[in-house]
């Protein structure tokens, strides 16, 4: 947190940034630009992996389900011992 607060301190020179299907220009502090291109990045990242994190998620579920089916019909067949 530190780190972030000294980087935005640092980089408080104004850039102007354009919007390329608008013709809008705004003038915002490079430390901010950066942060949000970063956290842009961050969320854009976690949505396209979100969809493998839930189908995972759903695998480990029925696998799971699966192996308590598999150890309650397993606990409930009479053991045969192996001499």
């Amino acid at each position: 947190m530190l780190a972030l607060v000294i980087f935005l301190l640092s980089n408080r020179l104004p850039v102007s940034v354009g919007f390329w299907p608008l013709d809008v220009a705004v003038s915002l502090p490079f430390g901010a630009v950066v942060l949000a291109g970063l956290l842009l990045g961050f969320v854009v990242g976690l949505l396209a992996h979100l969809p493998k994190r839930i189908s995972a998620s759903r695998r480990a579920n029925r696998a799971e389900k699966r192996v308590a089916e598999l150890e309650g019909k397993l606990a409930a067949t009479p053991s045969n011992t192996i001499r």
